[in-house]
């Protein structure tokens, strides 16, 4: 299994941070899906919905290449602040 596979698996939650125009990220976030059936594609932090959040354990954030890295800490603050 790829690195990817292997990070999606090991949360219960996963939120995928790519533009919605990706073809890399829509790849790679079809890897994490096939292993972590709770996996979730957004292009910004506002799209996490606080229901999924209720009753995870561990939450995991990734992205594409291209995915700033200050956008998925932004994703971060956002589930820090809605838990």
């Amino acid at each position: 299994m790829n690195g990817i596979g292997e990070f999606a698996r090991s949360y219960q939650l996963l939120f995928f941070v790519c533009g919605r125009k990706s073809s890399n990220g829509k790849i790679l976030y079809h890897e994490c899906k096939k292993v972590n059936p709770n996996s979730y594609l957004i292009d910004q932090p506002e799209e996490i919905d606080r229901e999924l959040l209720k009753n995870a354990q561990s939450i995991g954030i990734c992205g594409a290449t291209s995915t700033p890295k200050w956008l998925m800490e932004a994703g971060r603050d956002t589930i820090l602040n809605l838990k």
